[in-house]
């Protein structure tokens, strides 16, 4: 059985992993247009990893300001730092392989008033969607997994208490 404050940690997670994707998905998508689409994704994960340490620090998994280390990097970011690297390296691997191994279909909406007029709406690049989704998903059990058990974990977390 999960406990009640797993539940909530992993509820902050994914609101903060949405927002992140979102993001991320959106400035891959920008990038995408203008760069290779690797230095794309590599730029839409850095700056939604920035993003997600923040809310995930504060907010996910509460944890306090320190005021001794304003200018020295704290344990904690190092680690989320190195699982971030591990996980956004795995996530621009996996992007690849989902884009290389996709068909690369095109979802459109197009509103036809004659055989001859087509208005094109709304187009999407299914590989590129369903990969942006597959490489996150893989991400995102990993960074909870991750978070969880080795970069936000307090003190009495894991312990087990000797109540004698």
């Amino acid at each position: 059985m999960i406990s009640s404050k797993t539940y909530i940690a992993f509820t902050k997670f994914v609101v903060v992993g949405g927002l992140s994707f979102i993001l991320d998905m959106g400035l891959y998508y920008a990038f995408s247009q203008i760069t290779l689409t690797f230095i794309a994704k590599a730029l839409g994960v850095g700056v939604a990893t920035l993003f997600n340490y923040k809310c995930n620090k504060y907010w996910t998994w509460e944890s306090k300001k320190s005021k001794t280390q304003l200018f020295k990097p704290s344990e904690t970011l190092k680690k989320y730092l190195v699982l971030y690297t591990c996980s956004g390296l795995i996530n621009v691997v996996s992007n690849e392989f989902f884009l290389r191994t996709l068909p690369d279909w095109e979802l459109q909406l197009n509103m036809l008033q004659s055989p001859q007029l087509t208005m094109g709406l709304f187009a999407v690049k299914f590989d590129k969607l369903a990969a942006v989704l597959g490489a996150t998903a893989l991400g995102m059990g990993i960074n909870f997994l991750g978070q969880k058990l080795w970069v936000f974990v307090k003190p009495h977390d894991g312990a087990i208490e000797n109540k004698t």
